[in-house]
């Protein structure tokens, strides 16, 4: 998908006066399609069986997993919509990393205790402050004036 939106970018490739162009909306569904091939990949290697499902709440581990490919492929989301100035791309990365906060923060940390909470915190709060000096850094800083 994301090779046909560069092959039909320098091409007029609009269906419909009132829709989209084609070349915008490609790079979005590869987008999705990965996210949901990162979740399947993930419900296959904890699947028992040849069917797939996708459980919350069976083991810890399938939960952690979860969680952390969310957060890694948040912040690859927003390494790529910051170096392709990309803002929807960026504004769906940390839509995506606040979702796996919320997640991490309400859903997995009451089921871990002494030293994993202490290292799963200390993990959340280095990986959202690479975040937010990602964002200050490369998308909120303000154009320097010629002296």
């Amino acid at each position: 998908m994301f090779l046909a939106a560069w092959w039909f970018a320098p091409t007029e490739d609009r269906l419909a006066a009132f829709v989209p162009r084609v070349s915008t909306m490609l790079p979005a569904a590869g987008v999705i399609l990965l996210f949901l091939l990162l979740n399947i990949e993930i419900a296959d290697f904890y699947a028992i069986g040849p069917a797939i499902a996708f459980r919350f709440g069976v083991t810890l581990a399938q939960d952690l997993t979860y969680t952390i490919g969310w957060l890694v492929f948040g912040l690859l989301l927003l390494t790529s919509g910051i170096y392709l100035h990309n803002r929807l791309g960026r504004i769906a990365a940390v839509a995506l990393i606040a979702i796996t906060a919320c997640k991490a923060f309400l859903y997995d940390m009451g089921s871990l205790g002494g030293l994993y909470r202490v290292g799963s915190l200390v993990g959340l709060a280095i990986s959202l402050s690479l975040v937010a000096l990602a964002l200050q850094k490369f998308v909120l800083h303000s154009p320097q004036d010629p002296a």
